[in-house]
């Protein structure tokens, strides 16, 4: 039906950007994304009561979703690099989307398997949840690569990272509303199911190539393939994939060197302020 409707609604104007529609519905999974990760700070109340957890321990459980995020990227950035990021899109939307649902379960399933701790029941699955959603960015940077026009990839760049202060801004709202009318299990196996049906959308619409897929004419792959504006000492997508330079070499780039530094920077500011919004809520 989605499908049906892109092919529809304004169908000249969807032939020459097409590519607007792919970076629209990754912001809306960088969106996802973030309300999957951020909901479980607002469950952790009935969640703590009902198996009388160790709040301090609980507080650590959150945190063990970073180093499943650190795996995850990795591994993401070298799948897209091999299968194409439509088939990690779709790998770990899916599996992101399981992930969250198995939260609802976290629990009993650690009573069950675990030796009895309900908290190492969330602890295993947080770690699988990080791994699953780590794959974003790099995938994201991927797709950038093989859509975006020259002249216009800082700004794809920037839109579909939008998703994330919004996806951020939304979490409250919506974890809160789906809470409020809701049991914190049935708030998990929603946002899951929205997940599952976003995979079901991208599976349809997306392809790892504007020349591959059907909505984009010839004009429109002009203008992605094109070098205009592009700086002497770039290289085009066609070019760049013929170089295949060893893993070390990225510690050798100065720009990719700072560009990793600054970014750390920001994820852990962004981390503490995330950590900020949780303490109140478990505390």
């Amino acid at each position: 039906m989605f499908y049906w409707i892109l092919t529809r609604w304004g169908e000249k104007d969807l032939h020459r950007k097409f590519r607007y529609v792919i970076m629209a519905l990754i912001v809306l999974m960088t969106m996802i994304n973030y309300v999957d990760r951020g909901a479980i700070s607002y469950a952790s109340e009935p969640i703590i009561q009902l198996f009388h957890l160790d709040k301090a321990a609980w507080g650590a459980v959150l945190g063990y979703f970073g180093y499943g995020y650190m795996a995850g990227s990795i591994l993401g950035g070298l799948l897209a690099d091999r299968k194409g990021p439509k088939f990690v899109w779709l790998l770990a939307g899916s599996l992101w989307s399981v992930f969250e649902i198995s939260m609802a379960f976290a629990g009993n399933i650690g009573v069950a398997i675990f030796g009895g701790s309900a908290l190492a029941g969330f602890a295993v699955f947080r770690i699988l949840f990080g791994l699953s959603e780590g794959p974003l960015f790099s995938t994201m940077n991927k797709t950038v690569a093989n859509w975006a026009a020259p002249q216009e990839k800082g700004f794809m760049q920037s839109f579909g990272l939008f998703g994330v202060p919004f996806g951020s801004l939304l979490t409250a709202p919506i974890a809160v509303g789906l809470l409020s009318i809701a049991s914190w299990q049935t708030t998990f196996v929603i946002l899951g199911i929205v997940g599952l049906i976003w995979v079901a959308i991208w599976a349809k619409v997306f392809t790892n190539k504007p020349e591959e897929h059907p909505l984009v004419d010839e004009g429109e792959l002009a203008v992605i393939r094109s070098t205009d504006g592009v700086l002497s000492d770039e290289q085009t997508l066609q070019a760049s994939e013929q170089v295949r330079a060893p893993w070390y070499s990225f510690f050798r780039h100065p720009t990719l060197v700072c560009n990793a530094i600054g970014y750390f920077a920001f994820q852990y500011v962004n981390f503490l302020k995330f950590r900020t919004r949780i303490e109140p809520v478990i505390s």
